[in-house]
C-alpha cells in the first residue's frame, strides 16, 4: 500500500510539473546587470518585455542586426502610427541589461519596414501590448517584435509565484507570423569602406573582437596618429563599419572615466576602444602598423602587423612584436 501511495504521488507530481511549464528566464551572466523587473510585482509588463529581449539576444543567429524596445506597438496599417517610447529609466535599464539593444530613437519607420536611422539596416522593435491583469498576481498580453513587414508577437500568461513573475505561453486559435533569416532582405552594404591598409587591419581586429563571447559589451574604434585614441573616424567610415558590425558603438559612446578607465557614456559599464596607429608604408603594397585595444590605463594590448596587398586585397599578419599594459 505504501508503495502504491508513493507511485500515485509521483504520477501527480509529474502531472503538476507538466502543467507548470514556465518559460526560461534568460538570467544575466554572473555579475551582469539585473533589472529587478522579475521580482517586482508591480512591473509585469517590463518583465515580459525583458523575457522577449532575453530570448532574442540568446540566439546565435539574430535576423535583425539592430533592435529597439517600445512601451506600445505601432499599428502597421496606419501610416502615421509610431511606437510609444519607454520611460527613459526603463529604457536605460534594459540597455544596461542588453548592451546590444539600441535606443528607440535609432529605429525608425520606413513604410512597412523598420530600419536603423544611421546605417539603414533592417531593424526590429520589441514591445508588449494588449496587456491586462485580472488580479495583481496574474496578467496576460502579447509580446514580441515588429520588423520588415513581419511580426513575431505571441500571447503569454504571467503569474507571480515564489517572489517572481513566471511566464507561460497561452495558446490562441490564430496563426502568428514569425520573422526568420529568410524573411530579411539579403545583406547589402549601402556604404563602401575605404580600401586602405588601416581599414583592413581595423576590420581584422573587429572580426576577432566580435567572435569573442567574453568581450566587453561596448566597443568603439579609431585610427589614431601616435598613441592618441580620442578621435572619431570620419562619419561615413564609422557608419560603414557599424553597418558591417551592428554591435559596434559610435565613438562618443566610449569615454574616459576619471582618466583611469574607458566606460560606456550611457550605461557607465566598462567599454573598449580598438585602434590602428603608427601606420608606415615602404611601398604602395607594403606597410606596417600597430593594432590593438585599450580599456584602462593599465588595461591595453597592441601588436605590430605587416600589411601586404595581394591580388587586390590587403592581408594582415602579426610580426610577433607586442605590448601589454
Amino acid at each position: 500500500m505504501t508503495h502504491l501511495r508513493s507511485l500515485v504521488a509521483l504520477v501527480m507530481l509529474a502531472a503538476l510539473s507538466a502543467c507548470s511549464a514556465y518559460l526560461p528566464r534568460y538570467a544575466p551572466a554572473q555579475g551582469a546587470f539585473e533589472t529587478g523587473y522579475y521580482e517586482n510585482i508591480q512591473t509585469p509588463r517590463l518583465a515580459l518585455l525583458e523575457y522577449r529581449l532575453g530570448r532574442y539576444f540568446a540566439q546565435k543567429d539574430r535576423p535583425y542586426p539592430v533592435v529597439c524596445a517600445a512601451a506600445e506597438k505601432m499599428i502597421p496599417h496606419i501610416a502615421a502610427s509610431r511606437p510609444r517610447p519607454l520611460d527613459p529609466d526603463a529604457e536605460l535599464k534594459l540597455i544596461e541589461r542588453f548592451p546590444g539593444l539600441s535606443p528607440l530613437s535609432r529605429c525608425e519607420r520606413e513604410g512597412l519596414d523598420i530600419v536603423a536611422s544611421d546605417t539603414r539596416q533592417a531593424a526590429a522593435i520589441f514591445d508588449v501590448h494588449d496587456f491586462v491583469c485580472d488580479r495583481p498576481t496574474e496578467c496576460f498580453g502579447y509580446a514580441g517584435y515588429y520588423a520588415n513587414g513581419q511580426h513575431g508577437w505571441s500571447y503569454y500568461r504571467m503569474t507571480f509565484v515564489d517572489g517572481q513573475w513566471r511566464i507561460e505561453p497561452e495558446e490562441l486559435d490564430i496563426v502568428l507570423t514569425a520573422g526568420t533569416q529568410e524573411s530579411v532582405p539579403p545583406r547589402a552594404y549601402a556604404a563602401t569602406l575605404p580600401d586602405t591598409p588601416a581599414i583592413a587591419l581595423l576590420t581584422e581586429l573587429l572580426d576577432e573582437q566580435f567572435a569573442n563571447p567574453d568581450r566587453f559589451p561596448t566597443t568603439c574604434v579609431t585610427i589614431a596618429s601616435g598613441n592618441r585614441t580620442d578621435q572619431a573616424l570620419p562619419e561615413e567610415v564609422e557608419l560603414a563599419l557599424m553597418e558591417r558590425y551592428p554591435e559596434l558603438a559610435p565613438f562618443d559612446r566610449c569615454v574616459w572615466k576619471d582618466d583611469v578607465m574607458v566606460v560606456d557614456a550611457i550605461t557607465g559599464e566598462r567599454a573598449v576602444i580598438y585602434s590602428v596607429r603608427r601606420l608606415a608604408c615602404t611601398s604602395p603594397d607594403e606597410c606596417t602598423a600597430w593594432g590593438g585595444w585599450i580599456t584602462a590605463n593599465l588595461g591595453a594590448q597592441a601588436w605590430e602587423y605587416r600589411l601586404r596587398r595581394v591580388d587586390g586585397k590587403w592581408l594582415a599578419d602579426r610580426t610577433g612584436n607586442g605590448v601589454v599594459s
